[in-house]
């Protein structure tokens, strides 16, 4: 019966004739040599999260195998512009493969890598035989999912992106497969898990909407202020959102977090404050404020009587304290 060799035992195997062969030998095996170069110098075998980050960069490589799962807390950012083998004079290809294969390329077995989100922006990129758990964001054409799945969902920046995918049948994607602005997706968006980034994004120069992935405590007031639009797009309504919590792809809330400061401020108009819970105060100087299935730990004020008449306090919120205008 034939020996199967894993991907790791080919690249060991290319090494050895690489450093083994030479004198009369060498015009012989000078194709092969090109070759070797193609998936040892210029493509990246990952075991580690830093290494794999390093590898999707602008500065990184054509290809970038696994050889275990990996699980980041940040979102991942696919970009930069490659050739198919490494080579400049080949077509412009770049592959993420969470996968190892035998000596006849079948799939010996499958790998996930997991993130909140992952942004392809460099073109032609195919993802192949494993499973991304997480969005998937593509601002380039050419993308590929093969034999691949996605557990999540895949938007793309424009239509002429999405048209230039191609989804093969042996794939899945288990949510959406849609066109929404790159605004919307990635740029205007923030996904925080520090108390610093978390202060930064709901400035005037912040984000639309400010998801968290855990617990944030604050010992000093927040301020939320800023005209912002729904998914970062001006010709959408004005709209805010914070939203302390995760959910599954259909939209189902999986985790609720806790906001906690001794009180804040509510400048932006239109915002929302859904799933989670804000232990503290809350003062609202704006029209259209809303606490959808949450709570406040504390008082709820309003500067004016517009500012009250015009917020929605939700069936499935509570405010512990007392809601007035002050």
């Amino acid at each position: 019966m034939k020996k199967f060799l894993s991907l790791t035992l080919v690249i060991l195997l290319s090494l050895v004739v690489l450093t083994g062969c030479g004198g009369s030998q060498q015009a012989t095996n000078e194709d092969q040599g090109q070759e070797e170069t193609d998936v040892v110098t210029t493509a990246s075998i990952v075991k580690e999260e830093q290494a794999f980050q390093e590898a999707i960069t602008k500065d990184g490589t054509w290809i970038i195998a696994t050889l275990n799962d990996l699980s980041f807390d940040q979102e991942l950012v696919v970009e930069g512009t490659f050739h198919d083998k490494g080579n400049s004079d080949n077509e412009v290809y770049r592959k993420l493969a969470p996968y190892s294969q035998d000596d006849d390329h079948n799939i010996t077995e499958r790998y996930t890598i997991t993130a909140p989100k992952m942004t392809i922006k460099s073109p032609n990129t195919k993802f192949q035989g494993g499973t991304f758990v997480g969005d998937v964001y593509v601002q380039a054409n050419g993308f590929t999912l093969e034999d691949a799945t996605v557990e999540g969902n895949i938007y793309f920046a424009t239509e002429e992106y999405k048209s230039s995918a191609n989804i093969t049948d042996k794939s899945e994607v288990t949510g959406n497969t849609e066109v929404k602005g790159s605004t919307d997706v990635v740029s205007a968006a923030s996904i925080v898990k520090e108390e610093e980034v978390f202060k930064k994004a709901i400035a005037k120069n912040g984000k639309w909407i400010i998801a968290t992935l855990n617990d944030l405590s604050f010992d000093q007031k927040l301020v939320v202020e800023g005209t912002f639009h729904d998914k970062g797009n001006s010709d959408n309504k004005v709209y805010r959102k914070i939203a302390p919590y995760t959910q599954d792809d259909n939209y189902n809330v999986t985790e609720r977090f806790t906001i906690s400061a001794p009180k804040m401020t509510i400048k932006s108009p239109n915002t929302k404050f859904q799933a989670g819970t804000f232990v503290g105060d809350i003062y609202v100087q704006a029209n259209g404020f809303t606490l959808e299935d949450a709570t406040i730990d504390g008082d709820l004020y309003f500067a004016t009587e517009e500012y009250e008449s015009s917020a929605n306090i939700t069936d499935k919120s509570e405010v512990t304290g007392t809601v007035s205008v002050k």
